[in-house]
């Protein structure tokens, strides 16, 4: 319960109390890094499933991913939002369903990037379709009831949490 107090917290200090430019740069940045990160790395390393230590918002189960694997669970929160983002523009309060679902990633490889650029190419372009003004809300489990806006804002606070994990996966799966 504190653990999602405090997420809740940062969410809204951190990054709905920023501007949609703001958070679309973060995105971007976090995106840039993650290409970044895959071009440069043989592909054993980003397939590599050794744990890496733990990292704020990353669970147990998270921990034993490869970089590919987070890339694909970035890919499926990424798809679920571009789907939910238009619902509460347009006033509706959809229920997300259990988030669980976009934390068993199968084992994949390369084939995550292209979809990967896609849609963070989308996410990127939402601000010049939404006004992000809708009133329409969700009940997210951990960071409470959001907004357009407040969806948008955890799109780039989650591709953000995600950038060390894959990092870090990275690191720990190149010394094998």
């Amino acid at each position: 319960m504190l653990e999602n107090m405090m997420a809740r917290m940062l969410l809204r200090a951190g990054y709905r109390s920023r501007s949609l430019t703001t958070n679309v740069r973060q995105f971007r940045a976090a995106a840039k890094e993650i290409e970044e990160l895959v071009a440069t790395t043989p592909e054993p390393a980003l397939r590599g499933r050794r744990p890496v230590a733990p990292l704020p918002g990353v669970t147990a189960v998270m921990r034993g991913w490869s970089a590919f694997m987070t890339i694909d669970h970035v890919n499926g929160v990424h798809e679920a939002m571009l789907e939910l983002i238009p619902q509460l523009e347009a006033g509706r309060q959809p229920d997300i369903g259990d988030i669980s679902r976009f934390d068993h990633p199968g084992e994949c490889g390369p084939e995550v990037m292209p979809r990967f650029r896609d849609l963070a190419a989308r996410v990127a372009g939402l601000p010049q379709s939404y006004a992000f003004n809708g009133h329409g809300t969700f009940l997210h489990p951990i960071f409470g009831r959001l907004n357009s806006r407040g969806a948008y804002a955890l799109l780039a606070f989650h591709l953000r949490l995600h950038v060390p994990h894959v990092r870090h996966s990275v690191e720990v799966n190149a010394r094998t």
